[in-house]
């Protein structure tokens, strides 16, 4: 309506201005070309006739026909404009009725009349001015109102949960099972996610069997469950959140399908009576406490892929003898093998850039270890109290060596320090047995580093 409007504001502007064209051109204004003298003479009374004539608010008949007519289309238009204006103010007053309570009319807009040329208050509240197609963002509004609407929070006798148009997610077990199934499908819709908590602190469930069609664990989803046994997991798994089976004392093992790629925090933390493990490939993350105090884990090895070990992730798991290494292995966190002392063999490889202190402390059956170049700091006590260790040789990528790393290692005889390491910390190696080392002359180190005193002749 709006482009209506100022496109025939604008068809009255072009005619007036051909009219007053035209009529400057008959007078002489414009277009004229120089005349005889005697003809200059003779039409100058004319001229100043019509001139007088135009001062005084009066033009030839004609033109001022043709004026008045401009005049009266401009008014139509301006007219129509306010009749659409009063209308859609009016269909916009009636809807703002319909939804607020009822209020003490003003009664204005019957006695205020409007001038031509005036614009309507309501429209800036009103978009429908401003657009091409109004029905089209209320059709938008109504598709996304159906969408949700296909959501529900439903329950039967063994699940609370929630209804989607496509799936369903499982919010809270409340039965009483010893043996549970959990069904693929619920409502005729598939069950693809299992929500937090849902099954946790459980007091009767021993076995469940996860669906294929699952693909999402929540956190904590079966934490402090203290009866459960055996959990069977989906193949098309490719989530689980933090603490899932923390504090699940009597699981006694698990298989982790392909496409999990993380194992979060606490995810098996004190699972006391876990013993057999089986940790797909995928595996990139084992974050902190992920396996904290599993105690009787017979693991033999670490996922190929593998890359970061974060804190006490395998804290106390003294059963866990691992045989094999990941060859991709960049960080060990604080404490992260700490207490293993099934380990027999550490092989760490060039790729491994961080660790963190008390990594591998009280790991008793450490006898070989295998530190390849690339990592550059031994942290504080990484290695203390491991009293298996009976020689080291520590690769050029060193440059410093932590308090306590290697103290109480005392079946340690033989040690090699590179040229390049410039710092040994304080009981760096106190309670080691070996009698001799060669260290670089510009070393800094504490007079309890070693276990004897160091002189000119232990300097390259």
């Amino acid at each position: 309506m709006e482009k209506l409007f100022w496109g025939m504001v604008g068809g009255c502007t072009v005619a007036f201005a051909i009219l007053l064209g035209m009529y400057l051109n008959k007078i002489g204004v414009i277009g004229s070309e120089p005349e005889s003298s005697t003809e200059i003479v003779s039409e100058t009374e004319t001229e100043t006739e019509e001139t007088l004539g135009a001062d005084n608010g009066e033009f030839p008949s004609d033109i001022q026909s043709m004026i008045e007519d401009s005049q009266n289309n401009y008014a139509q238009a301006m007219q129509v404009f306010e009749d659409e204006s009063s209308a859609a103010a009016s269909r916009e007053a009636a809807e703002s009725d319909q939804s607020k309570s009822p209020s003490v009319s003003t009664g204005t807009s019957d006695n205020n009349s409007k001038t031509n040329g005036s614009v309507d208050s309501n429209r800036n509240d009103n978009h429908e001015y401003f657009l091409e197609n109004p029905s089209e963002e209320e059709s938008e509004t109504e598709e996304s109102s159906t969408v949700e609407a296909k959501t529900e929070e439903k329950k039967n006798s063994e699940y609370e949960y929630t209804l989607y148009s496509d799936h369903v997610a499982i919010k809270k077990y409340v039965g009483t099972a010893a043996t549970l199934d959990i069904p693929d499908t619920i409502d005729g819709q598939p069950v693809t996610e299992i929500r937090d908590s849902a099954f946790a602190s459980s007091k009767t469930l021993v076995r469940i069997s996860v669906p294929d069609s699952v693909t999402k664990l929540g956190k904590n989803v079966f934490k402090s469950s203290e009866l459960l046994v055996d959990v069977n997991l989906p193949d098309m798994l490719t989530e689980m959140g933090e603490g899932i089976f923390d504090g699940c004392s009597k699981l006694a093992r698990i298989t982790i399908p392909d496409g999990v790629t993380k194992i979060g925090k606490k995810a098996f933390n004190e699972c006391t009576d876990l013993r057999a493990v089986k940790l797909t490939n995928d595996i990139e993350i084992i974050e902190e406490q992920a396996f904290n105090n599993c105690a009787k884990m017979e693991m033999t090895k670490l996922p190929s892929s593998l890359k970061r070990v974060e804190k006490e992730a395998f804290n106390e798991c003294a059963a866990m003898a691992l045989a094999k290494w990941p060859s991709d292995l960049e960080v060990i966190g604080e404490s992260a093998f700490a207490g293993c002392t099934a380990i027999t063999d550490v092989k760490l490889s060039g790729t491994m850039r961080t660790m963190m202190e008390s990594a591998f402390s009280g790991c008793t059956g450490i006898k070989t270890l295998d530190i390849r170049s690339g990592i550059e700091s031994i942290p504080e006590s990484a290695f203390a109290g491991c009293t298996g260790i009976t020689d080291l040789a520590l690769p050029k990528s060193i440059i410093s060596i932590g308090d306590s790393a290697f103290s109480g290692c005392s079946a340690l005889a033989s040690v090699e320090i590179p040229k390049n390491t410039l710092s040994i910390g304080a009981s760096a190696f106190a309670g080691c047995t070996f009698t001799e080392v060669t260290i670089n002359s510009k070393c800094s180190y504490q007079a309890s580093s070693f276990p004897f005193e160091i002189t000119d002749k232990n300097y390259y």
